[in-house]
Order: C-alpha cells, then sequence, then structure tokens
C-alpha cells in the first residue's frame, strides 16, 4: 500500500510508465459550492473548493497522464450537473476512441429535482476508458448496470463518499488479486479498503490532508481476505 497526500497530477508525473494494473477513481465533479456558499445547496467537502474553471482541461490533463501509467482500465465514475454537463460530454468525445465500455449506475433513492417539472438525474456514468480492444470481467456474465442506492449516511466533513458496495463491486469485477489498483482522488479510502479486503496492491493519491488521514485509519482497519 502506497499513499501519497499531494496535487494527483504532479504524484501521477513521479510515476514510471505502466506502473499501475488499473485505476478505479471519481474525481470532483464541479458542483461549482462550497460548505460556506449562501446558496440552500451546500457543497459536499468540508475541507475542498469544488469549483473549476477550466473543468474539462484539468480532467484531460489527468487522464492523458493515467494512460501513461496504467497497463488495463482507467474507470472513471462522474456525475454530469449544471456546472459540469458540457464538459463531461466533451470528455466522452475526445476519448470516445478509448471509451470502451460505459456502466451505469442508477440510484433508486436519489435527489428529486430542485425545481419543479425537471427531470432528476439519478444516475451516474462510469466510463472505462482503455488502449485494449476490449473490456474483460471476472464473472462470465455482468450486464453494465448496476443500481445502488447513495448513501443515507452522509459523513461530515465529505459527503460525497462512494458507497463501499459500489467500490467493491468495480474492484471485484475488474480486477485481479495481486494487481496494483490506483485511486488519484482518494478521498477518504473507499477504493483502498475494497482493494484491502480483496488482496490487491492499492495506491492512493489525496490532496487534503484531512481526508488523507482519515483514509489512512480506514485502510489499516480493515482486515485482509473479508469479502
Amino acid at each position: 500500500m502506497k499513499l501519497f497526500n499531494g496535487d494527483c497530477l504532479d504524484v501521477l508525473k513521479t510515476f514510471n510508465d505502466k506502473s499501475i494494473d488499473t485505476v478505479i477513481t471519481s474525481p470532483p465533479y464541479n458542483s461549482g459550492k462550497s460548505r460556506t456558499t449562501k446558496s440552500k445547496l451546500k457543497g459536499k467537502y468540508e475541507h475542498f473548493e469544488d469549483s473549476n474553471k477550466n473543468y474539462y482541461d484539468w480532467c484531460v490533463s489527468i487522464i492523458d497522464e493515467l494512460f501513461r501509467v496504467t497497463n488495463k482500465y482507467i474507470i472513471w465514475n462522474i456525475q454530469t450537473n449544471y456546472y459540469n454537463k458540457k464538459d463531461v460530454y466533451k470528455l466522452i468525445g475526445n476519448y470516445s476512441e478509448y471509451l470502451q465500455q460505459n456502466v451505469i449506475w442508477y440510484k433508486p433513492n436519489g435527489t428529486p429535482s430542485s425545481t419543479q417539472h425537471r427531470l432528476s438525474n439519478v444516475y451516474e456514468f462510469i466510463l472505462i476508458f482503455t488502449k485494449q480492444k476490449s473490456v474483460v470481467v471476472n464473472p462470465h456474465h455482468l450486464t453494465n448496470h448496476i443500481e445502488l442506492n447513495i448513501n443515507s449516511k452522509r459523513n461530515k466533513i465529505h459527503s460525497a463518499v462512494m458507497p463501499s458496495q459500489l467500490s467493491d463491486f468495480l474492484v471485484s469485477n475488474f480486477t485481479k488479486e495481486n494487481e496494483t489498483i490506483l485511486d488519484c482522488f482518494m478521498g477518504i479510502g473507499t477504493t483502498g479498503v475494497s482493494c484491502k479486503k480483496m488482496n490487491r496492491e492499492f495506491v492512493g493519491i489525496e490532496l487534503v490532508k484531512e481526508y488523507y488521514d482519515i483514509a489512512i485509519d480506514n485502510i489499516n482497519n480493515t482486515q485482509e481476505g473479508l469479502f
């Protein structure tokens, strides 16, 4: 297990080519809000301002670097919103040659739209980029759809935590024992916990020191082979 506290792009530039098997990550969604905003809709992060005027360029710079360090798959979990929609769709077009699969995460308990007569967004994309000809999964048959509620109990300082069931699903189905898995937006360590339970090598990068410290505790307190 290797954990880094720093900017993911800076840390990735120190990695050797093809040193990671698979990336499983969920970047900030560029919600345009923080916990200090006057809006009724507060941001999801206590210690991070989720607003980036150059979100598309930022994502491209990271994904390009991930292609350099990764052998197999880049699994990129993202949800569209008012602030990032154009950037996300542009990103899909930019990497259309390498977008081999798209898993849909449907959230039955997703939040209804705050505006009347508008569609509610109750799904997220799990984009699987690879330069391989296809995506191979561990089961004989796996559909590109998962139905899973969002977390009902929110972490006080990080309410955008990936559900552990989703992390378990991705690690168990798209990686193998002893492979090296990277989460370059580690947060409080959910992917790392799944990797430790399932005997995968884990590399995590987290910018915010408070989240990094929590991730260390969460991963260290997880026993191997519990899955």
